[in-house]
Parts: structure tokens; C-alpha cells; sequence
């Protein structure tokens, strides 16, 4: 055979053309993973800032930061499951979750936007709350009923229930939220067992404040916190007795009231020190770990309250890294006032978890 017809069978032989090599996730699957973990670093990031606290504090078994980790982990779990089933093209067939989540980052930005750049936000009161904080409030739950949505709808997906879709992903959302609202209350309802035997003791009492009633006149709240306080104090307890609150315009502050109420008793005046400032229990905590742990270097603290807010207290005192005795004060409510202030500290309890707030 010649030269000419093995170059002509040479060049009539298929070309092997090399495949290009293909990402097995395109880039939609990919930001599909991506930014539950971008708006959980988002929500840790606002929750410490809006308490003025470092990254450094960061504590991933605190029970607030271990819920929002568990809901990230819930939808990476059913986004690796949608993702296999579908073999990799889940968000290109179905772009709704995507969507939402880019919502949700949107969200999260404009919250520690606000929280970064202390925005001057409207000031007064709405049903008993500051208007800022209600505000804000509504950035972090928005957030986080995206989230819900998200997790209802890829858990119907999972089940291939396609009846109704949309409205039972709504009803699973708030059932959610509901669940959660429900957990919290009944945990919020116990209350820390004071008793002469377990009364603890250390260097300061710290008061936290409460209502001052017309004339400058402290709530009945506020006064059996005070009269624990005078108790601890005249036992030899505690040394010292630190009054926070500050107050409204032309009023004396919650530890003004609170100071002249308690010179009535045999209590040296320099034993009672005075802040006149904080008008949260998160601010007030923030003082204890700034000013008398801080600044005093006081390391043993009581914090004395009301028994139905000490579970919110103590989980407060535990984001911001700092190790107190709780004391509840002899306080009795009728059924009706008691079952309000559970629920109000169910409701405060579960939002400090989840958006530090």
C-alpha cells in the first residue's frame, strides 16, 4: 500500500475531541449553599453589634447561637438532599428558595446597617416599647420568617406534595413559629427557687430598675426588689447595693426613686451607689460587665429581680460572657398580671435568642 492511502485513511479517522470538564453544581446550586451561611455570619454579626459586644465573645453553645446554627444546618440538609435527587439542577428548575434567600441577605444588611451605623431612628413608644427597637425588631423577624418559609417549602419539595404548595408552606411557617413561641413560654414559665438557705451572697446587690408610679413613687415591683435588696444587705449578704434605671422626661430616674425609698431604712447612704442611665435589662447588664466587673473589677455580683424575669436574666448574663448569683424578689401577683409577664418574658426571652434584641 502506498504513502498516499495511509495518509488518506489517517485523515478520514474520527477527531477525539477531548471533553471540557464540567463543575457538577452550577453556580446557582452553589449560591444555594452559599448564603444561608453568608446570612448566618450577617445575623451573628448584627446580634453582637447591636449589644456592642466583640466577635470575640462569641460562644457557639449559647443556646441562641446553637438555635440559629440548628436552622442553617435544617436547610443545607434539605438542600444536599433536593440537590442529589434532582442530580445537581434543583435551583435551576426550581429558583423560588434562591430568591427568598437573596431577600433574606438584603434583610440581614439593612439590620446591621442599622445596628453598624447607629441609624437615628424614630423615637417614642408603641405598645410599651420603643419604637427603634420595634423597628429593628421587624428587620430580624422578617429575616427569619424568610427563613421559615424556605425550610417549609424544601421539606414539602422533599415529600413531592405539590397540593396547595405555597398557602401549606405559609401554615408550616407560622406553625413554626409557633412551636418555638410555645417551647419558650413553658420554659420561661419556671422560676429560680429562692430560699433562706440558697439566698446567695457576694459583693453587690444590683437592683435592676422597674415602673416609678406617679409622684415619683417606685412600683410595687420595685419596691420588693428593694426590700430583697435591704434584706441581703442587712443579713451581711451583700456589702454594697448598685440601683440602675434611668427615666422619663421630668421624672426622677427608677434609681433616684429607688434610692429615696431605701434611705428610709437603716442603710448607710454610701453603701448604695446610683445608675442613672440604662433603660433595658440588656443595657443593665451591659453595665455590670462594663463598669463593675470591667472597670471596678467586682467579680461577685447578685442580680436582683423579679423570679419570673430571672431565666431571661440569667441568659442575658451568658451571651455577654459574664458569671452572676440570681435572686428573686418575694413578689406575689394575681394569676392574670402573672400570666402577662410570663408571656411578655416568653416573648422578650426568645427574641433575645434569636436577634439579641
Amino acid at each position: 500500500m502506498s504513502k498516499q492511502f495511509f495518509y488518506e485513511k489517517l485523515l478520514s479517522m474520527p477527531t477525539i475531541r477531548r471533553k471540557k470538564r464540567s463543575s457538577p453544581f452550577s453556580v446557582k446550586e452553589i449560591a444555594l449553599f452559599l448564603f444561608p451561611i453568608i446570612n448566618l455570619l450577617l445575623l451573628f454579626g448584627a446580634k453582637y453589634r447591636n449589644q456592642n459586644l466583640p466577635l470575640s465573645d462569641f460562644q457557639i453553645a449559647y443556646i441562641g447561637n446553637i438555635i440559629n446554627l440548628f436552622f442553617v444546618a435544617v436547610l443545607l440538609i434539605e438542600f444536599i438532599f433536593l440537590t442529589f435527587r434532582n442530580k445537581g439542577k434543583f435551583s435551576a428548575t426550581n429558583s423560588l428558595p434562591l430568591k427568598f434567600l437573596v431577600v433574606q441577605s438584603i434583610v440581614l444588611i439593612a439590620a446591621l446597617t442599622v445596628v453598624v451605623l447607629e441609624i437615628h431612628l424614630p423615637g417614642g413608644y408603641l405598645f410599651g416599647f420603643p419604637v427603634a427597637k420595634i423597628f429593628l425588631w421587624l428587620l430580624f423577624f422578617s429575616a427569619q420568617l424568610i427563613q421559615f418559609i424556605v425550610i417549609s417549602y424544601c421539606w414539602l419539595l422533599l415529600f413531592r406534595t405539590e397540593s396547595l404548595l405555597y398557602l401549606r408552606t405559609i401554615l408550616n411557617s407560622i406553625f413554626i413559629a409557633v412551636f418555638l413561641y410555645g417551647f419558650v413560654f413553658l420554659y420561661a414559665f419556671g422560676t429560680f427557687p429562692v430560699t433562706e438557705k440558697n439566698e446567695p451572697a457576694g459583693e453587690v446587690g444590683v437592683v435592676l430598675g422597674a415602673a416609678v408610679w406617679s409622684k415619683n413613687v417606685p412600683s410595687t415591683i420595685l419596691i420588693e426588689r428593694l426590700n430583697k435588696a435591704r434584706e441581703l444587705y442587712q443579713k451581711k449578704k451583700i456589702s454594697k447595693i448598685q440601683l440602675t434605671g434611668g427615666n422619663a422626661p421630668g421624672e426622677l430616674s427608677e434609681a433616684e426613686a429607688a434610692f429615696n425609698y431605701l434611705i428610709k431604712f437603716p442603710i448607710d447612704p454610701k453603701d448604695i451607689w446610683m445608675e442613672k442611665n440604662t433603660t433595658s435589662t440588656t443595657e443593665q447588664i451591659r453595665f455590670i460587665k462594663n463598669d463593675l466587673i470591667g472597670k471596678k473589677k467586682i467579680m461577685r455580683i447578685v442580680i436582683i429581680s423579679d423570679r419570673f424575669h430571672l431565666k431571661r436574666i440569667n441568659e442575658i448574663s451568658k451571651f455577654y460572657t459574664i458569671k452572676v448569683k440570681l435572686c428573686g424578689s418575694n413578689v406575689t401577683l394575681n394569676s392574670k398580671s402573672l400570666v402577662y409577664y410570663k408571656l411578655r418574658e416568653g416573648m422578650a426571652l426568645i427574641n433575645f435568642w434569636f436577634f439579641a434584641i
